[in-house]
């Protein structure tokens, strides 16, 4: 797989990261899909969902939301 594109499918498992702790789901059910796609060897979407989690342990849910709507505006942008 090209470089490139595993950037966008670990970018893209972040953001869906980010996304699900925004509406509401724990960190223990981010960990459990961590799990499952590593049991499936799915490591761009373990990476993504681990940067999620290792943001989501210094910041606020409105911190969250807010670099969800930068990420949008970014990809909108380019």
């Amino acid at each position: 797989m090209a470089k490139r594109k595993r950037k966008e499918l670990v970018d893209e498992f972040y953001l869906m990261a980010l996304h699900d702790i925004a509406d509401g789901a724990s960190t223990d059910d981010l960990k459990k899909a961590m799990m499952y796609y590593e049991a499936i060897e799915d490591y761009e979407a373990c990476a993504g969902i681990k940067k999620a989690l290792d943001e989501v342990r210094t910041q606020t849910i409105q911190a969250i939301k807010t670099k969800i709507d930068e990420i949008r505006k970014d990809k909108r942008s380019s």
